[in-house]
């Protein structure tokens, strides 16, 4: 019961997460990769600050203390990233406040963790993980597709990269870098994630019940 429960809450969470740094974001793979250190970085503040707060025992303001750290990160990022590489502040505008949706509605607001330090930062940064590396995939493939260009965070703006081995893109893959098909490819993985996780799931029942007819 506990492990359909948790299966559940970490589905929900990658569909948070990546409808909110997914498909509002610009498809280049640059500011993919800004939104995600911003992620990376709610998510591992916002659990230490939610131990701080229950360790100074002030539990019944937890949500609204941490809904205003999860805030006070976000302006600050985007203060830096004004003075580093305005143009991509300017690009991203109100997208950099999505990813907090996912950071803090679905792993804190609803979850109530009771576990040291240590274990609750570690499993919270593994799911941080997960969504990273299958973003940055997303990010590439959106661009490269989209695009036929590869660019990366610069100095003052974003470096792109014209890859002319790719050809010009088709109206597919410029359907990809609009709103519409970033919502139809997070579609088409989230069922193909699922599609796996089931076959893994009948296989790993499979096996059991083989193991333990042998022990029998």
């Amino acid at each position: 019961m506990n492990d359909t429960k948790a299966q559940r809450s970490s589905i929900y969470f990658h569909i948070a997460a990546m409808l909110s740094i997914l498909v509002p974001v610009p498809g280049q793979f640059a500011y993919g990769v800004l939104v995600l250190v911003l992620f990376n970085i709610q998510m591992a503040s916002v659990t230490l600050f939610y131990h701080l707060v229950n360790r100074m025992r002030i539990e019944n303001f937890r949500n609204i203390l941490v809904a205003f750290e999860i805030i006070f990160v976000t302006v600050l990022y985007k203060q830096l990233l004004i003075v580093i590489c305005p143009v991509a502040a300017l690009a991203l505008g109100f997208s950099l406040y999505l990813p907090a949706l996912s950071a803090v509605a679905i792993s804190f607001f609803f979850d109530r963790n009771d576990s040291r330090l240590g274990e609750h930062l570690a499993a919270s940064m593994s799911r941080s993980v997960l969504v990273t590396a299958y973003s940055l995939v997303y990010f590439l493939i959106r661009e490269l597709v989209g695009y036929a260009t590869f660019s990366v965070p610069g100095n003052g703006g974003i470096i792109v990269f014209h890859l002319p081995f790719f050809g010009k893109p088709t109206g597919a893959g410029v359907f990809l870098a609009t709103v519409p098909g970033a919502l139809a490819l997070v579609a088409v993985s989230l069922l193909l994630v699922i599609f796996v996780r089931q076959k893994l799931g009948i296989v790993a029942s499979a096996l059991a019940a083989g193991n333990g007819e042998d022990e029998k």
